[in-house]
């Protein structure tokens, strides 16, 4: 479970690097966004569905989504008062277009399936179950990242995904250390049962003439 912890610290850092910047926000009559949730401590992962949201204010140089942060509260309040799930970690991410945002949570969900398959249990959120609510950025109180403040936080990022990587090839060598070991117990084990198993040796009569005793033997 350590090792998914930082597995998924470092993905979630990633997607949400790429969003961190600011300048003065632009408004379009509507935006498409999903949402992710997941927890350090469990291994099943949320994602919601795209959704239609109007009037999404985000920043035309960086592609920003302004107010994520409360877009984000309105998930992990849903989780904490309708599901019981506290203290969860939800992030938002958006597309101008269906088309923009599906890639988006395409290349999202793969950190959690391929190599990473039966690592996770990914579920779904469908807009049934769970909506955004649109945000007025006017009361966001994101505050956009500086230039060293967002390479600190890729900097950041590379260290999270060096220790990730330096202790996934430790739980790799410790695997394979204990499958060895479980290989050398069952060798032992089976060539005790075979001992065990084995017939007796038929003694020698000594009533027997020399001849006779030699030749039986």
């Amino acid at each position: 479970m350590k090792i998914l912890r930082y597995m998924m610290f470092a993905a979630l850092l990633t997607a949400l690097l790429p969003q961190t910047a600011g300048a003065k926000g632009t408004v379009v009559p509507k935006g498409y966004l999903f949402g992710f949730v997941a927890n350090f401590t469990d291994s099943v992962v949320y994602f919601t569905d795209i959704q239609e949201v109007d009037s999404i204010w985000y920043d035309k140089r960086s592609r920003f989504l302004l107010g994520r942060d409360v877009y984000a509260n309105q998930l992990r309040t849903h989780f904490a008062e309708q599901m019981n799930m506290p203290h969860r970690t939800c992030i938002v991410s958006f597309g101008l277009s269906r088309k923009d945002a599906e890639k988006k949570l395409m290349k999202m969900r793969k950190l959690y399936t391929g190599k990473n398959a039966g690592a996770y249990e990914i579920r779904n959120l469908n807009e049934n179950q769970f909506h955004f609510t649109t945000v007025n950025a006017s009361e966001s109180e994101d505050t956009p990242m500086t230039k060293a403040e967002r390479k600190a936080a890729r900097e950041e990022l590379k260290q999270k995904q060096k220790e990730a990587r330096q202790k996934q090839k430790q739980a790799e060598r410790e695997r394979k250390q204990a499958e060895q070991q479980r290989k050398q117990a069952r060798k032992l084990a089976k060539a005790s049962h075979a001992k065990k198993d084995a017939p007796a040796p038929t003694p020698v009569e000594s009533s027997l003439p020399p001849a006779e005793v030699e030749m039986h033997e």
